[in-house]
């Protein structure tokens, strides 16, 4: 097993805590309370030393002065960790079944996985996320489309599209990690 059942509960606690954190920052960034300092003043003066270079965040303090435009950087930032919530746990909920399934007989927590209302979807976002965030169907992907996971369809239509809020967007997103993780939760150990 390359993964212990109490390491995959970690790193979903883990993972839980980072988006919830990203998502009380996406307020910080959207500038919806007074805060003190704004997001806004912090990157007019902050820089950091990178590879002997000083780089400059007053490029953000520039956009975040556009209420617009500071909209779409913090749903962006709070996408960017959406994704990773979703694409890791994934592969380690696969990984983990199948490492079980090759030290216990008979093999069944893989398809228990497969069989769960979210898989399908789930891979489907999960290989847009890997490429380009854009969804891209193979014959085999064609050939199981429609796949609907919480009234989200994704169907034939989203073949070369990016991920939208249609597709997946910040709450259906943390109600899949849920299932994700009540799964991972009822994971057995191998004896």
């Amino acid at each position: 097993m390359r993964f212990s059942k109490s390491e995959i509960l970690d790193y979903f606690s883990s993972e839980d805590k980072n988006y919830r954190l990203a998502i009380l920052c996406s307020h910080w960034i959207r500038d919806i309370a007074p805060f003190t300092p704004s997001v806004k003043s912090e990157a007019k003066s902050l820089s950091m030393m990178v590879a002997g270079r000083t780089i400059m965040f007053s490029d953000l303090a520039a956009e975040l002065e556009d209420r617009n435009r500071s909209e779409i950087i913090s749903s962006q930032f709070l996408l960017n960790h959406l994704h990773s919530l979703i694409r890791l746990p994934f592969e380690l909920l696969k990984g983990y079944c199948a490492d079980f399934d090759r030290a216990v007989k008979p093999p069944a927590l893989f398809n228990r996985l497969r069989s769960t209302p979210w898989y399908e979807y789930t891979r489907l976002v999960r290989n847009a996320i890997s490429h380009n965030f854009r969804f891209a169907f193979d014959e085999r992907d064609k050939s199981r489309l429609p796949v609907t996971w919480n009234s989200i369809i994704i169907d034939s239509n989203c073949d070369g599209r990016a991920i939208t809020f249609e597709t997946l967007w910040h709450r259906p997103g943390y109600e899949l990690f849920l299932e994700m993780k009540e799964f991972a939760n009822a994971l057995p150990e191998p004896t």
